[in-house]
């Protein structure tokens, strides 16, 4: 049955690891998802009456008719989507992609919703279960718990003019330049602030990358990488980045933890890496293979998708910078580096 109650059930059992430790827990949360002055109803010997006995729901029902009455339906639905959002803050609570998946499944067989109501919620998540999934869910938490209690229900599809706290809104032009990219990527992107995408941008121009030979898929695979900070720590005070932004990065999921590289320059074997411009080229006269150590981290798919779709550039200073301090680390080693454009390494 698509009701709030099973709903409720549906997004528990998508939580995640170390996230609500029962169901009560888990339907207070989205009680006051659902209604912003639930929680002055949420008591010991209240709180199980909105899903059990006589009421199942009926006294929530009426709360959220009270804000209705307040603020008007797309705002109240618009709050409702936000709060959600907020509870579920980087999916720290449950799944967010599996509990859209589920509840669509539910509302293929929900026969007993009004035949409106059932297409408006289909075509809800149609539209909007990649680009703003919390709508959707916010839709049928509220469709799944007045359609209980009210008859004649009909669908009123949300008047985005009414909008004043916007979950996705910050990133709509950017999620619509997104179409190619997987779904994942897509709910990645709804999910960040325009802080954190500021924050990004700054640092993103710093960024390199190489490419290297898979024998198996016999394909040559791009690494984005962004050096070390720990190792590069003078350079990235010149240009600002503090050990805190970098860390913010990894918060954020668009930089991997920093890793040990290994480059190998051989006689007759340029080896390196470039950004949009500028080629960084390691070369050795000696006969002996000759092994660079450095650490940097590696960007994930999201941050590549995010430098495409923005439009990002690299930043030459810095990237010379960078191969003068590498210059530094080999003095003594027979081992050039030298650092040319890219039409001409080609």
């Amino acid at each position: 049955m698509f009701v709030i109650s099973n709903l409720f059930q549906i997004i528990f059992q998508h939580r995640k690891q170390n996230s609500w430790s029962n169901p009560r827990s888990a339907s207070k949360d989205l009680t006051s998802a659902i209604a912003k002055h639930a929680h002055a109803y949420i008591t010991d010997t209240a709180f199980n009456k909105y899903f059990s006995g006589k009421n199942k729901g009926r006294t929530l029902a009426g709360v959220v008719q009270d804000e209705i009455d307040e603020k008007g339906f797309s705002k109240y639905l618009f709050q409702a989507e936000f709060r959600l959002s907020q509870i579920n803050y980087k999916e720290n609570k449950f799944d967010l992609a599996a509990t859209s998946e589920d509840f669509f499944d539910q509302l293929e067989q929900a026969n007993h919703l009004p035949v409106l109501v059932l297409i408006g919620l289909k075509e809800s998540y149609q539209n909007n279960h990649e680009t703003r999934p919390y709508l959707f869910l916010a839709e049928c938490l509220y469709y799944a718990l007045v359609c209980d209690h009210q008859s004649n229900i009909v669908y009123q599809f949300p008047d985005t003019n009414k909008e004043a706290q916007i979950v996705s809104k910050p990133l709509e032009a950017l999620v619509s330049k997104a179409s190619g990219y997987s779904r994942r990527i897509i709910q990645e992107l709804n999910q960040f602030s325009e802080e954190e995408l500021r924050l990004f941008q700054r640092i993103a121009p710093f960024t390199f990358y190489d490419e290297s030979y898979d024998e198996f898929s016999k394909n040559y695979n791009t690494r984005y990488q962004l050096i070390s900070h720990a190792d590069f720590f003078d350079l990235f005070e010149k240009y600002g980045v503090s050990g805190d932004d970098i860390e913010e990065l990894r918060e954020y999921r668009l930089i991997s933890g920093g890793g040990n590289h290994e480059m190998i320059v051989e006689k007759g074997e340029p080896s390196g890496f470039q950004n949009d411009n500028l080629v960084l080229i390691f070369t050795t006269e000696s006969e002996e293979r000759i092994i660079l150590k450095y650490s940097a981290f590696h960007l994930t798919k999201t941050a590549q998708a995010l430098i495409e779709i923005l439009e990002i550039e690299t930043n030459d200073e810095f990237f010379n910078d960078l191969a003068n301090m590498f210059r530094e680390r080999v003095e003594g080693m027979s081992v050039v580096v030298e650092v040319v454009k890219v039409e001409d390494f080609e």
